[in-house]
């Protein structure tokens, strides 16, 4: 069995997907919350995680600011710290054995471990992304396109900035899957084929 890490476009049901593939192989599931919750049972200092989360790396602007900002307000050794410290957690969780990870890169972290199939979840319809992120997210379908739009961008820029890489290049990753076209079960059994195989 291999170890499953997938990037996923906002609304395309890639959490609860990852969530159904660990459930089938019986393997572990760590996603953001539970991946920094780890690095810190590890002693691993993540203050300043929130500074560089998805939800702070949303614009090209921000990005220079925060490359303006590395001599003045932040410590050189507490970013290499936080990054190494992610980075680490990912690979020894890893280590102990298959497992499924949602986001923080770890598409590029295990991307020379061979018992790891990368991949990229996305739906190439937009309607059913904004009916998922309504029924969800308990917000209208105007809420949810904003909310759709302002998360993948996140999402880009988190990737770009940590791997300097295109989020959403098909070069990146050994699958990719539109959930458009299966249910979450039938995308988690064609994960769990893709993890036997």
């Amino acid at each position: 069995m291999k170890t499953l890490a997938i990037e996923r476009e906002f609304g395309s049901g890639g959490r609860e997907i990852g969530k159904r593939a660990a459930a089938l192989a019986g393997i572990p599931y760590y996603d953001g919350e539970m991946l920094i919750k780890e690095a810190e049972l590890k002693g691993v200092s993540l203050d300043l995680l929130e500074e560089y989360d998805e939800q702070k790396t949303g614009s090209i602007l921000y990005n220079i600011a925060l490359f303006a900002n590395y001599n003045q307000d932040m410590n050189q050794s507490k970013i290499y710290e936080m990054c190494c410290g992610m980075q680490e957690t990912i690979r020894e969780l890893e280590m102990q054995g298959p497992a499924v990870f949602i986001g923080r890169c770890s598409t590029e972290i295990l991307k020379d471990n061979p018992n790891v199939v990368r991949t990229y979840l996305y739906s190439s319809e937009e309607e059913t992304k904004i009916e998922r992120i309504m029924r969800t997210e308990e917000v209208t379908r105007e809420e949810a396109r904003k909310l759709m739009a302002k998360k993948d961008r996140q999402r880009s820029s988190y990737f770009k900035f940590w791997t300097q890489k295109k989020w959403d290049d098909r070069r990146n990753y050994d699958l990719e899957l539109n959930t458009a076209e299966f249910s979450p079960d039938i995308c988690a059994q064609i994960l769990l084929a893709a993890m036997k195989a």
